[in-house]
This record gives structure tokens, C-alpha cells and sequence, in this order.
């Protein structure tokens, strides 16, 4: 009997770009439940690179806590936009999300993102971070593209390492 098989060397975890500044464009986001709260994930690829680094998959994760709204700020400011400014005062990303199920409104595990974000391209300085004994990306800061940053909001300073302690 006939098998439908892959290449074995598409199974194994690929290996990170070498640490360095990129062009990345965001593919997806999706927020998934931590016991904390939500989480936030941002799928990106590399662009605009020789053969060996591009369309390279990188992860860039707004995990709950203080630091959350910081993180969304930077991948926003980086890919070319400010973060949004609702009724109640507070921020989120521009755009909007897609519940995985519309009928419950305040369920957000699996919420996928579409808005304006989706396809941009920024620039982040990448380095290579060990998880669980496998390496991979980690971005440690974005090039902020939004014009005139400084002078429109004085009170941002952009991270220039996003990474968690070391």
C-alpha cells in the first residue's frame, strides 16, 4: 500500500537567522489564554534576504503582564503605526479581531487578528534565545517607522530590549 510521506528534515525545528537586524512582515496574530490572562502572538518571516535567511519564521510574543502594552507599542510603532485610542481611554492595536466564537464576546482564546498590520514589514534587531533546549529567535528590538515619534508622542521611549530577564 502506497505512503504519503515528507521529507524528514522538514520535521525537525528549523534553525534562527543569525542575530542581526531583519525586515519582517507579519503574517497572523492570534491570542491564546495563559493563566494570567491572554496572550498575544505576532507570526512573522523574514524578507528582503539572501536565500539562507529568508522567509525564515519568527515568533514575536506579547505575553501578559505589565510589559503586554509596552510589546503591542513596539510591534505597532514598528511596522509604521501608532496604537489606537479607544472611548474609554485606553490603547490597542489598529485593527480589529475575529473571535473564534462571535456568540461569546468576552472569549478571546483563539482570536485571530485583521487589520492594517497584516503584510507590513519593520525592521527588529533579532537575537537567538534557548527555550527547552532549542534555539531560536527572539526579537530584542523594532525600528520604530512612525513619523515624526518623538515630537507626536514625548512620552514614548522605545525598548531597546524587549527580552525578558537573563
Amino acid at each position: 500500500m502506497p505512503k504519503m510521506s515528507v521529507n524528514a528534515e522538514t520535521l525537525e525545528t528549523p534553525k534562527p537567522v543569525p542575530s542581526g537586524r531583519y525586515k519582517l512582515r507579519l503574517k497572523g496574530m492570534t491570542i491564546k489564554k495563559s493563566p494570567k490572562g491572554h496572550n498575544i502572538e505576532a507570526y512573522l518571516t523574514t524578507v528582503e534576504q539572501p536565500s539562507e535567511t529568508n522567509d525564515k519564521f519568527v515568533l514575536y510574543r506579547m505575553n501578559n503582564g505589565f510589559s503586554q502594552g509596552e510589546a503591542m507599542q513596539e510591534l505597532s510603532h514598528g511596522l509604521g503605526f501608532a496604537m489606537d485610542i479607544n472611548a474609554d481611554g485606553t490603547a490597542s492595536l489598529p485593527g480589529d479581531w475575529t473571535l473564534k466564537d462571535p456568540n461569546k464576546p468576552d472569549e478571546w482564546d483563539l482570536a485571530q487578528y485583521s487589520g492594517v498590520l497584516l503584510g507590513k514589514v519593520g525592521e527588529a534587531e533579532l537575537t537567538i534565545d534557548n527555550y527547552n533546549g532549542n534555539e531560536r529567535n527572539e526579537v530584542k528590538q523594532w525600528i520604530c517607522k512612525v513619523d515624526s515619534c518623538p515630537t507626536r508622542f514625548p512620552k514614548i521611549r522605545h525598548k531597546t530590549d524587549l527580552r525578558g530577564k537573563k
